[in-house]
């Protein structure tokens, strides 16, 4: 029995407890990824002192997730209710799509905002050279760019069309089964290997880096020096807290995404799962439209400190005060 059939058998038999269960669970990463994206833009665009260089990066992720948490998983939710595709075969075109390109571009915006921390932390000289707001703006669009050409190139070139099951989003249904593993190992290795090397690499050096100095310079300080350096000192610690949150994001992302590629290459291979894994891929895939946002409130007190006063509906720079009426 194929996959999809083995979906559709298993869809049939769910419960009403079982179906009450996954659907409420896919709505609840669907309202966290999109009240916590919107409170991450919101955040930014009311405290000029987070419309820094490194949270462009954060911003464009922000915008990519609440995208999809707006226009995909909401037809995931309903295809997970109904246990079938209840929408036409444009929109499940689209949704497949879409999810392709997020994706992929989720993980490319991640891998650049590692090299940014790099340059930044490791080589400054070579920072201040080359990272300026036009360079960051043609990166972000560069990485976009390659996204959807690629992941939109393939399944064209290829004519493969989007199918429902045995996941509860549209996924490529190739037409045999070694054009589907030399695909599949081609964006593995583009958008999933490339950056997650690349996010090994930079943020070994930063951590690398960030130890000498605290071992090496901080204990050297001479008392006569310290006022000099205070300024100095105040924005390297400002460093070290962006690069560990920037680091905490990292971390999560590939906590997520270790286990998707593990499932993916098992389905691609024809490895039978049961639906239980396939609905733990789902869940992961769209839980990562949901951690950043979490991860920045916990981690960044200037977030956080935002985030506090959205909820409080306090102007920025106004006196702090609770309203009853937004």
């Amino acid at each position: 029995m194929s996959a999809q059939k083995r979906f559709m058998s298993a869809m049939s038999e769910r419960t009403v407890l079982s179906i009450a269960t996954e659907s409420t669970i896919f709505i609840l990463i669907n309202i966290t990824a999109i009240l916590g994206n919107c409170f991450v833009l919101a955040a930014i665009s009311r405290n000029p002192r987070l419309r820094i260089i490194a949270n462009w990066y954060i911003l464009t992720l922000a915008i990519a997730d609440l995208f999809a948490a707006v226009t995909c998983m909401p037809l995931t939710v309903g295809a997970s209710i109904k246990g079938e595709w209840v929408y036409s075969d444009v929109i499940c075109q689209i949704q497949g799509h879409v999810l392709q390109i997020w994706a992929s571009f989720s993980l490319t915006i991640v891998a650049a905002t590692a090299v940014h921390r790099y340059y930044k932390v490791v080589r400054p000289v070579r920072f201040r050279e080359i990272f300026n707001k036009t360079f960051i703006v043609f990166m972000v669009i560069s990485c976009f760019v390659l996204s959807a050409a690629v992941l939109m190139g393939f399944p064209f070139a290829i004519d493969a069309s989007f199918q429902f099951g045995p996941h509860l989003f549209c996924t490529p249904n190739f037409p045999d089964q070694k054009t589907k593993r030399a695909v599949a190992l081609s964006v593995y290795v583009a958008f999933t290997a490339i950056p997650s090397s690349i996010l090994l690499f930079c943020y070994f050096k930063v951590y690398r880096a960030v130890r000498r100095h605290l071992i090496l310079v901080m204990p050297n300080l001479r008392p006569q020096q310290q006022l000099h350096s205070d300024m100095k000192l105040s924005t390297r610690a400002e460093e070290m807290n962006t690069t560990k949150l920037v680091f905490a994001i990292t971390t999560v992302f590939c906590v997520l995404w270790i286990p998707l590629c593990t499932i993916g290459t098992l389905h691609v291979s024809h490895v039978p799962l049961p639906r239980w894994i396939h609905l733990m891929y789902d869940y992961l895939m769209f839980m990562t439209a949901a951690t950043n946002p979490l991860i920045y409130g916990f981690m960044n007190k200037s977030f956080r400190a935002e985030y506090v006063r959205i909820v409080r509906c306090n102007k920025r720079g106004g006196r702090a005060r609770r309203l009853i009426i937004c």
